[in-house]
């Protein structure tokens, strides 16, 4: 899962057309470059330009083609249920998949996989949420363990 780098609150947008601020695309590119992740069957990512944006900087990143790329509106403001219902209707030719989207829906879809609470998924994070399952159909609450979280470099104080 990653959460869309910082967004910019300077011009008067509908939220989804907000991009990221200076912070968000340095943030994306040191987060797609800060680790080594195995690369997924499909891209699953919120349409909102924030998010496709942070997005890009992992698809370049692992030279992953753009065809693997699915927007889907079903991610945008989606709740933590409806991340759950969305995983559960994957194809099962996809193993692994990689979800780009927004708060509070990330914190809600950890808490219902995990069934720990989660305190605040950053924006730029990243973390994996793995099931033991054999189809997505059959994932099952509360039984997803959460590793590897990963937060972008705190801002240094300004002058």
């Amino acid at each position: 899962m990653f959460r869309h780098a910082k967004s910019s609150w300077k011009y008067e947008l509908e939220d989804v057309f907000r991009p990221l601020n200076r912070r968000g695309y340095r943030d994306a590119k040191l987060m797609a470059e800060a680790r080594d992740y195995k690369v997924p069957d499909q891209l699953c990512c919120s349409p909102a330009i924030r998010t496709y944006s942070t997005a890009l900087y992992y698809l370049k990143q692992y030279q992953i083609p753009i065809s693997r790329l699915h927007l889907d509106w079903a991610l945008y403001e989606a709740t933590g249920e409806q991340l759950f219902t969305y995983l559960q209707q994957l194809n099962d030719s996809l193993q692994q998949v990689w979800l780009f989207g927004h708060n509070p829906g990330f914190n809600e879809l950890i808490e219902i996989g995990t069934g720990q609470p989660m305190d605040n998924m950053v924006t730029g994070a990243s973390l994996n949420l793995r099931w033991q399952a054999d189809s997505w159909k059959t994932l099952a609450r509360s039984q997803a363990a959460l590793s590897e979280m990963t937060c972008p470099p705190k801002q240094p104080a300004q002058p």
